[in-house]
């Protein structure tokens, strides 16, 4: 990222909050000062670390992100992170773009067709090439031109989409918009997942759902989240119980039903566990 860009985006960025820019699906955060870990779930998206650095856990898996990776998040990921290291001369600055996938099948319809493989899943990890920064860096400039962002941004979110479909792990990319490829798949399950909280997951089920078997569903899961499917129905229980509870208009035991946990004790010790303090510590 050019120094210009950096220089030109702090005059505009408030400090130590996440804000949505006037181009769709386009965050920023920037921080002044270290912050403590934040548990969360990030929807699918594109996410990269503009100055400075962070650590993300994926369950256990620790990994740093600077300006020399992107985050590639094809399905909802509970996540957890934090920021080191920040001061008021460097900024962290850290910039997601939500997947838009009706524009991505539209670019991808537009490419040569390519010999149907099934990408191996290595991570959220991705080598970030300096035709996708150039591209990004170009949409970042359209915030200071307010009047061209309804025509030119969209076209430089399709080149975006066009130089992630043809970088070294663009096939992971192609994956995710393909009916019938794993990621897909998984995609339909994490979907699913989130939108029935308070269901009791009958893996054999949901596998056969989206048309896959047993075994082939836990490994491809796990590959694309970091984590099992109940750990990952869990992790998505409790950070959905932290939001309502930080809304301050229901009780621990209303919320915990809610989020499908039957035993409010039980809540409250994986909640203890998960973010070290109780339930009752975050009600507002």
């Amino acid at each position: 990222m050019k120094p210009t860009t950096i220089e030109s985006l702090l005059t505009i960025l408030p400090k130590n909050e996440t804000i949505e820019t006037d181009i769709e699906g386009l965050f920023f955060y920037c921080a002044d000062k270290p912050s403590a870990m934040v548990s969360y779930i990030q929807e699918p998206s594109i996410c990269i670390v503009l100055q400075g650095e962070r650590e993300i856990y994926l369950g256990s898996d620790c990994q740093r992100f600077d300006n020399s990776h992107l985050m590639f998040c094809p399905v909802n990921i509970p996540i957890s992170g934090h920021i080191k290291s920040a001061c008021a001369k460097r900024p962290v600055i850290v910039m997601s773009m939500r997947l838009d996938l009706p524009l991505i099948r539209e670019v991808l319809a537009k490419l040569p067709p390519k010999s149907a493989t099934q990408a191996s899943y290595s991570g959220i990890k991705w080598a970030l090439d300096d035709t996708i920064m150039a591209a990004f860096e170009r949409l970042i400039g359209l915030l200071h031109y307010p009047n061209d962002i309804y025509f030119l941004a969209p076209l430089i979110r399709q080149e975006i989409y066009y130089r992630l479909l043809n970088a070294e792990q663009g096939e992971k990319l192609r994956q995710l918009v393909t009916n019938g490829s794993h990621t897909h798949q998984i995609s339909q399950a994490t979907d699913w997942l989130k939108q029935h909280l308070d269901k009791t997951i009958v893996i054999a089920d949901l596998a056969m759902t989206v048309g896959m078997s047993v075994s082939g569903f836990h490994h491809h899961f796990k590959a694309l989240t970091g984590l099992s499917p109940l750990q990952y129905q869990k992790s998505l229980r409790l950070m959905e119980a932290r939001r309502l509870m930080r809304l301050g208009d229901k009780q621990v035991t209303q919320i915990a039903i809610e989020v499908g946990y039957e035993s409010p004790s039980q809540f409250s010790r994986e909640y203890k566990r998960f973010f070290n303090v109780s339930p009752s510590h975050d009600i507002v």
